[in-house]
């Protein structure tokens, strides 16, 4: 009888198991990701019709535990439809790295495109301070001309 109820028992937990979704909850369902050393970032980008793209920076911490923010940014043209090469904007690696030692920062970056095209920015802020291991968020953005 005891191996029967066992039996019985360990089906029912099994069948449990696939009723149960696992899908993971997505941002769009209320979910905001939680940082460690900061408490907003964001970031935009567009292309004027000359071809001078702009890059707006932002991010906010906490004065108590935000010390320093590492920002890089580089920028990709697509070509032939599918694959994406980054742009020569005269920097070592073609990329911007700006390093911050602020709670907050507030910036922007321009940059005059040799021509017409679709452009992506690869804005990787790593945030650090007291709050634990470094933030470090992505931010993409794309735009054509």
């Amino acid at each position: 009888m005891t191996k029967r109820l066992t039996g019985i028992i360990s089906a029912l937990l099994i069948m449990c198991l696939f009723v149960v979704p696992l899908s993971p909850v997505s941002a769009a369902e209320g979910v905001t990701p939680r940082y460690n050393n900061v408490a907003t970032v964001t970031a935009n980008m567009g292309i004027s019709d000359s071809g001078k793209m702009t890059i707006n920076y932002k991010y906010t911490g906490s004065s108590s535990v935000t010390t320093k923010a590492v920002i890089t940014t580089y920028i990709e043209k697509k070509f032939l439809g599918l694959f994406w090469r980054r742009v020569d904007i005269g920097t070592t690696d073609d990329q911007w790295v700006d390093t911050i030692y602020d709670y907050m920062y507030v910036g922007t970056r321009n940059h005059q495109l040799s021509s017409s095209g679709t452009y992506r920015v690869t804005i990787i802020y790593k945030i650090y301070g007291s709050g634990g291991a470094a933030d470090e968020i992505e931010c993409q953005m794309t735009d054509s001309y």
